[in-house]
């Protein structure tokens, strides 16, 4: 399979070809293609083989359209929906090679065959599929690397990289290594092909098949323990042979896996890996002026989704992330933060999705979904050095930071314990190769530093991007290097985290609160089978969340990341208990608790109850408390589509930790733990969630509690206008409420506040 980099040549007759393409001819070049795939892919024909393989998949994104097609209605048929697919695929590939052009990208060949390619920018898996493509591409191979060492690559590509050079040691190449990747990858095919013809011999031993002991099996029974004694020393012998081959396989392999890296960290020092697009262009900073790296990684979909919360930014007119960049002075303060400065930049910390805003919260989702097709997880490098913006992305092949930090030490230690011992020979293989895996994961997170630290410094020693006294090394701190490990913002724990925060807002909940739910809800129900499955959920005495014996939510649902207000605050009864020490033989006295009704029946049924006890004492306890909202009730089929008169409305009780009561909430607050990212093990559903699906409540939240505290402003300023200077006046506001029951601010209390302000200003 044929891989490189590719150019365009003829596209403009690819889209037209497209264009002419009609439904039923697709289909035809959809079969040919599946065939060509099938004869370059033998491994499809296996039956263990039942995944889709990247060709598979992107031949499907060109030929089959979104949601099928049917003979009816007609904006479902062929002949509606084929052209605006393929319009939908010729301006992807559009957008694909005007990315690579603008920002000076080189559009990669996943898979070049004669009869089809797979082309990209950063993202494999959103690559584009292209028929015949000689026919409209030019096709660069890749460069083999192979057959050539890396003492011979440091020659070639940098012949002034001398020994003496005090960046030269950066490059972690041993000038006496001659050894080239492919020949180690043919010792370590001969070393494999000895371990199989072994594992032979030992299946033979097993089997008691070999010549030696076949004859010995002929002999008489009573040879037999002859034979099993001469059998474990074989195996014992054979077993000590495969163990020297493992050793040398994986010592191969360590030599090949470090030939590739050593190689590929010349490339990095020379300039063969990234290419860096120009976004911002002006006056460059002092060459006086350090140049600070900074060691956490930013991820898209916390910075973005933390940006929507603090500031008004119009996302509907942005498309890439290069272009927030460009044109954005806050996103080039957040991403960039200093006059000279190196920050690294990836989509998401934990891959699993991009965020939770989306829909019609989806302001930023446009730049999340474009960063993901054309780079992926790779990491993109930021430069900047006064008004100047560089941005590259790095190999995701070989560039892999899990952790914030990017030059965080990583634990490279898998020491087998000596006294470690193994029942069973399987047992030893698996711990060495869970071990294997981890000096692996290790190694990766180091060389993964490295290459960073390379690519740096040759931008450095190779270009003008970042001018630095000759002899500066980004692997060490210096006068002109300084590693910054703290955000953008200065670590702050007064408030504690978002858990506290909400457990105090929810304390008090009264009818008229806004509540901001962090779930989609919908009444429980059984979910057995016949009487109880969900087709019966609609039986009358299944009422979970509504009120009395009438269950009227059965058609009601209450929305995620939604405003509503509390209708109704309800409490059961309070319940009496008792406290008490109970004798329990040789335990001695035991602390109980009981209902205290129940702890009376107890007593006055056994006259010598309460004389095994002591220490009674009671308390009464609030009932538990329960929350409605008002919401609508679905449209019933029974009325054929006739509109209610007045649409009908159900209370839906909401549980505590299914909402965040605002009344009391504060824009001090949520800023804080918008900048902080410190959500204290918040959980959603039971789950603990991470920043970037928590953004979307803050910035609604945020909202919300901004356009609320305008009215609440105006007020205040009304009585006493030196009382808002305070830029710290909402969180001020909030713990006078809470302590005086204030639910909001009327004129009435705006003077009580400004006057409370004062006294305690004046304290």
């Amino acid at each position: 399979m044929k891989q490189g980099t590719v150019k365009a040549k003829n596209m403009d007759s690819y889209y037209e070809w497209l264009s002419e393409l009609s439904f039923d001819d697709g289909k035809k070049v959809s079969s040919k293609m599946e065939e060509a795939i099938k004869a370059h892919h033998p491994e499809k024909l296996t039956s263990a083989r039942h995944s889709m393989i990247l060709a598979e998949k992107r031949a499907s994104h060109l030929f089959d359209m979104e949601g099928g097609w049917a003979s009816h209605p007609e904006t479902e048929t062929p002949g509606y929906k084929w052209p605006r697919h393929i319009a939908k695929r010729i301006e992807e590939f559009q957008q694909l090679f005007g990315f690579a052009q603008t920002f000076g990208q080189e559009v990669q060949a996943a898979e070049w065959q004669e009869e089809y390619a797979i082309i990209y920018i950063g993202n494999p898996q959103a690559s584009l599929f292209v028929v015949d493509p000689g026919k409209y591409l030019e096709f660069l191979p890749a460069r083999s690397y192979e057959d050539i060492s890396p003492a011979e690559l440091k020659a070639q590509l940098l012949p002034d990289a001398q020994a003496n050079n005090p960046t030269a040691g950066i490059i972690s190449v041993d000038g006496n290594m001659t050894t080239t990747a492919g020949q180690a990858k043919n010792q370590l095919t001969k070393t494999e092909k000895e371990m199989q013809a072994l594992e032979h011999e030992m299946e033979d031993v097993r089997g008691a098949k070999s010549g030696e002991l076949a004859a010995m099996r002929a002999e008489i029974e009573a040879m037999k323990s002859k034979m099993e004694a001469r059998k474990e020393e074989l195996m014992a012998i054979l077993r000590q042979k495969m163990d020297e081959m493992e050793a040398q396989k994986e010592k191969l392999e360590d030599q090949i896996y470090l030939l590739d890296s050593q190689i590929f960290a010349i490339r990095c020092y020379a300039g063969e890996t990234v290419n860096f697009a120009t976004i911002r262009t002006g006056k460059p900073a002092p060459v006086s002026e350090p140049v600070v790296v900074h060691q956490k990684l930013r991820f898209l979909d916390e910075e973005l989704g933390k940006l929507a919360s603090l500031y008004t930014i119009q996302w509907e007119d942005l498309h890439l992330f290069e272009e927030f960049l460009k044109h954005s002075p806050i996103a080039l303060d957040t991403f960039a933060p200093n006059q000279r400065c190196i920050v690294l930049v990836r989509l998401s910390r934990t891959g699993k999705e991009l965020g939770r805003d989306n829909s019609e919260n989806g302001t930023y989702q446009n730049l999340l979904k474009a960063y993901d097709y054309y780079h992926g997880r790779t990491i993109g490098i930021l430069i900047r050095n006064g008004e100047n913006l560089y941005l590259g992305w790095t190999d995701d092949n070989y560039v892999k930071i899990d952790d914030d930090f990017v030059n965080n030490v990583v634990d490279a230690t898998t020491d087998v314990p000596s006294d470690r011992e193994f029942v069973f020979e399987s047992e030893k293989k698996r711990y060495k190769e869970n071990q294997r895996a981890k000096k692996k994961k290790a190694m990766s997170d180091i060389l993964s530093r490295l290459f960073v630290a390379n690519i740096l410094q040759g931008i450095v020693d190779h270009s003008d991007l970042m001018p630095l006294p000759e002899g500066t090394r980004f692997d060490q701190e210096s006068p002109y290097i300084r590693y910054a490990l703290a955000d953008t913002w200065l670590d702050d724990g007064r408030f504690g985290n978002f858990t506290k925060i909400i457990e105090r807002c929810n304390a008090f909940v009264t009818a008229g609160d806004m509540l901001l739910t962090v779930q989609k809800l919908v009444p429980e129900h059984d979910r057995g089978w016949g009487s109880n499955s969900w087709a019966r959920a609609d039986r009358p005495w299944e009422n979970s969340r509504g009120r009395g014996e009438a269950n009227r939510t059965h058609d009601c649902s209450v929305s995620d990341c939604t405003l509503y207000p509390v209708n109704l605050v309800e409490f059961d009864e309070p319940v009496e208990y008792a406290e008490f020490e109970q004798k329990h033989g040789t335990q001695g006295w035991v602390a109980m608790r009981d209902v205290r009704a129940s702890f009376e029946r107890r007593a006055a049924r056994n006259p010598d109850y309460m004389s095994e006890v002591r220490n009674v004492e009671y308390h009464t306890e609030p009932g538990r408390r329960h929350v409605f909202v008002s919401v609508e009730k679905e449209e019933n089929w029974r009325r054929n589509g006739v509109p209610y008169e007045r649409q009908p409305r159900s209370n839906f009780e909401l549980y505590e930790d299914e909402y965040i009561n605002l009344t009391y909430m504060n824009s001090v607050w949520l800023s804080w733990v918008i900048t902080q990212k410190k959500l204290g093990g918040w959980c959603i559903g039971g789950k603990e969630v991470d920043y970037a699906y928590a953004i979307k409540y803050l910035k609604t939240a945020m909202d919300f509690i901004r356009d609320r505290e305008k009215g609440e402003k105006t007020l205040i300023d009304a009585v006493d206008p030196t009382v808002c200077r305070d830029p710290e006046w909402p969180l001020k506001l909030s713990e006078w409420k809470l302590e005086k029951g204030v639910r909001s601010v009327t004129p009435y209390q705006a003077k009580r506040f400004a006057k409370a302000y004062q006294n305690k200003v004046s304290e």
